[in-house]
């Protein structure tokens, strides 16, 4: 299962770039083998549609001050010091 996650979020990637599950999906088959290509032809397409999404929801969390990418243990920023949790 390791590698369908790992397929169906360069599938997600492929898609967000270029708009279309189908033509994507062409374009990353092109790129395996049979066995790799078998797997993501059995991923759904909503499956992909719902990665995407998911993909587009995850931003990372930023400082208000300094607008620095904030780590998820930090409560602190590490660029300008302020406390931001």
């Amino acid at each position: 299962m390791r590698s369908r996650r790992r397929h169906l979020y360069a599938l997600a990637e492929l898609v967000e770039q270029h708009g279309d599950v189908e033509r994507s999906r062409d374009a990353y088959l092109a790129s395996l083998d049979a066995d790799d290509g078998l797997v993501v032809l059995l991923i759904p397409a909503d499956e992909i549609r719902a990665a995407v999404g998911v993909r587009r929801a995850r931003t990372p969390a930023r400082c208000q001050r300094c607008g620095a990418r904030l780590s998820a243990k930090r409560h602190r920023c590490s660029r300008c010091g302020l406390a931001c949790r």
